[in-house]
């Protein structure tokens, strides 16, 4: 993609829209105030790519073609063969690479129908296969196609091209669509009731899609029995086995194995910043917590909002922070099974277009740096400017939970601490935790809007995707 495309598609993200072009047709966003007082956009579609058991699946996670939409005026061969041009009967032209096409081909040689996954050994193809045909199915539902050399035909469903436009006004709304909301000042933690969640899937929708929009969501009157954090969450996915075990007490020790698991004060953090697999989301269930216990609020703050805010207030220290790598290590041989876990990451990621998609932060396992001296004075000016702006963000917040609360959070996107605690002889606190993979619940999400929902995108969840 050209340096001008990359621009016009930075310029079509950052644009505010009362209007979305979805596929060359605007429609209006449906503004709908729910009873936790969040407002949310609900897309309505008029039909799905493919149906099966009644359930609306799509060929990729973007919004898909009307009936009307997906009907051609014209297709041309162009460029020697390199490109097809189509012209859908709504006037969107839609331009597609002859290699594109190539590997794009749902033909039974080419796609595996059971399972959707190609069967093209990439290996055989020639960088200099171009179309030599190209037109529409007699049935009007597909392309019908053939490349030379070697002469192979193919088809690609019209709903497939339709929907996976790549020109910049296709990718800048679904960029738009798949960006996650923040909170604003003065708005409370999005909530949930353990019933609604334990009853129905739309209930397990509603709370998963308050964490994907807005990276929290609390969820109250879950029983205090040990061990109910897993049966819940495992209704998302299975849980991700760390160092620390599945599911974790977080309880005073004697001699902890994690700062988490002494009465000091956690400043905001990331968990397991220095696994390569860093968990996804993670879930925090309050068992007990008694009122003699002084302290012990859990914060919470938006980094990716964090982070938008930094570039806007300090773009230089922002590149710094994007451009000079730092050490995150866990080195602990006092511990009944000793590790030693060591990684290389950048503060903040970026995409191609300067996108943030992934936030990396633990100030407490952030170890030394393996970057050229003459960076550390910017990187700690950029760091700490950061590091100031975190408890003054608009979407920091701190509550503290009640037995039967349980908090589940974006681990890539939320950084969570806990104030200061002081136990009694009859007083104490006690959480139970336990993470699960952020590309599992992303999919959950997704699954459960095409099945249960209103068919919207599931929103970024910052794993180095720009979707």
């Amino acid at each position: 993609m050209s340096a001008s495309t990359y621009r016009h598609l930075a310029l079509s993200v950052r644009r505010a829209k009362y209007f979305h072009r979805v596929m060359g047709v605007y429609v209006r966003p449906l503004f709908k105030l729910d009873t936790y007082g969040h407002t949310s956009i609900i897309q309505r579609w008029q039909e799905a790519t493919t149906q099966v058991n009644g359930a609306r699946f799509y060929s990729m996670p973007i919004q898909h073609a009307s009936t009307h939409e997906k009907q051609v005026a014209s297709a041309n061969v162009e460029k020697d063969g390199r490109q097809l041009v189509v012209t859908w009967r709504d006037g969107i032209k839609s331009r597609y690479h002859s290699l594109w096409l190539r590997v794009s081909c749902q033909c039974p040689k080419c796609l595996q129908a059971a399972s959707n996954m190609k069967l093209i050994r990439m290996e055989e193809l020639d960088c200099q296969t171009v179309l030599e045909k190209a037109s529409v199915s007699n049935d009007g539902l597909a392309m019908s196609l053939m490349w030379k050399p070697g002469g192979h035909k193919g088809t690609i469903g019209l709903d497939y091209l339709r929907v996976n436009r790549y020109d910049p006004d296709a990718l800048a709304v679904r960029h738009d669509l798949t960006t996650p909301l923040f909170l604003q000042e003065g708005d409370p933690i999005p909530e949930v009731n353990y019933e609604e969640v334990n009853v129905s899937e739309k209930g397990i929708y509603k709370w998963l899609r308050y964490i994907n929009d807005f990276g929290i969501c609390l969820m109250r009157n879950v029983p205090t029995e040990k061990l109910t954090i897993q049966k819940v969450v495992e209704k998302i996915a299975p849980l991700q086995r760390t160092i620390y075990g599945t599911v974790f007490d977080v309880v005073q020790e004697s001699t902890p194995s994690n700062f988490a698991y002494s009465t000091v004060e956690l400043p905001v953090h990331m968990d397991l910043t220095y696994y390569d697999t860093t968990p996804g989301l993670q879930f925090l269930h309050c068992l007990r917590f008694d009122d003699t216990v002084t302290g012990g609020d859990s914060t919470f703050v938006d980094l990716f909002c964090v982070a938008e805010d930094f570039r806007k207030q300090n773009p230089t220290e922002f590149e710094v922070l994007v451009r000079v790598p730092v050490i995150f290590a866990r080195i602990h041989s006092a511990r009944e099974h000793p590790v030693h876990m060591i990684t290389e990451r950048k503060i903040i990621e970026v995409n191609g277009i300067g996108e943030i998609v992934r936030i990396n932060w633990h100030p407490g396992t952030q170890s030394s740096m393996a970057v050229p001296e003459e960076d550390l004075d910017g990187f700690f000016n950029a760091y700490l400017t950061f590091a100031k702006m975190i408890p003054v963000s608009s979407s920091f917040r701190k509550i503290r939970l009640r037995p039967g609360d349980m908090v589940g959070f974006n681990n890539r996107r939320m950084g969570h601490g806990r104030t200061a605690y002081e136990e009694t002889a009859a007083g104490h606190r006690h959480l139970q935790g336990c993470y699960i993979n952020i590309d599992e619940f992303k999919s959950r999400v997704q699954v459960l809007s095409l099945t249960v929902g209103d068919g919207s995108l599931a929103k970024r969840v910052f794993n180095g995707s720009s979707f």
